[in-house]
């Protein structure tokens, strides 16, 4: 068998930790993260999709700006 250096008593999971300030933490920062999802009417699929559009007509430029070959 392997040698298991891991203490499980060590290990955290939601609900599991008897510190009220890191719970209050963390219920803090998932409201944030609520509250800016939220916030926003777009959706991470519509942004992404937006960024890409925007990659995209950046790249066509680039290639519309090569000069003509030399005769």
């Amino acid at each position: 068998m392997s040698d298991n250096t891991i203490d499980p008593n060590t290990l955290t999971s939601p609900h599991t930790v008897d510190d009220p300030e890191l719970e209050q933490q963390r219920a803090e920062q998932a409201a944030v993260r609520e509250a800016e999802s939220r916030a926003s009417d777009e959706t991470k699929f519509a942004e992404l999709r937006r960024e890409e559009a925007g990659d995209r007509t950046s790249a066509a430029q680039i290639v519309a700006d090569v000069p003509d070959p030399r005769e």
